[in-house]
């Protein structure tokens, strides 16, 4: 299996509404900047697509509002508290809380 990276996407064009099942617009693939053979960009066995998609971008939004000063580590341990408290209601120590709140406003409060 080849790895697939994220400027690979760079040539899918967005679907527009009314195409591919009358959905919304997809993410413009050029604007993501995940790298998915890091173990964060993986696809979880129980996890369903809309949390997957919901967790890609605020993978996207943290690695880009982050940039240099965010590990591989801490962008996988932040996925999971993500995906905890959107979906479980965990609630985590409020630095956690406001780098989640950061990268997804609709964390609640």
């Amino acid at each position: 299996a080849q790895a697939i990276l994220a400027q690979d996407f760079a040539r899918v064009r967005p679907v527009r509404f009314g195409q591919c099942g009358g959905g919304p617009p997809a993410l413009v693939m050029s604007d993501f900047t995940v790298d998915f053979t890091k173990s964060y960009a993986r696809r979880r066995p129980d996890e369903p697509r809309s949390h997957y998609s919901s967790r890609l971008k605020f993978i996207n939004a943290l690695i880009k509002g982050e940039a240099s000063n965010i590990t591989d580590e801490r962008i996988e341990v932040l996925s999971h508290c993500y995906s905890n408290v959107k979906y479980l209601s965990n609630v985590y120590g409020p630095d956690i809380m406001d780098m989640l709140r950061k990268y997804d406003p609709e964390i609640p409060s």
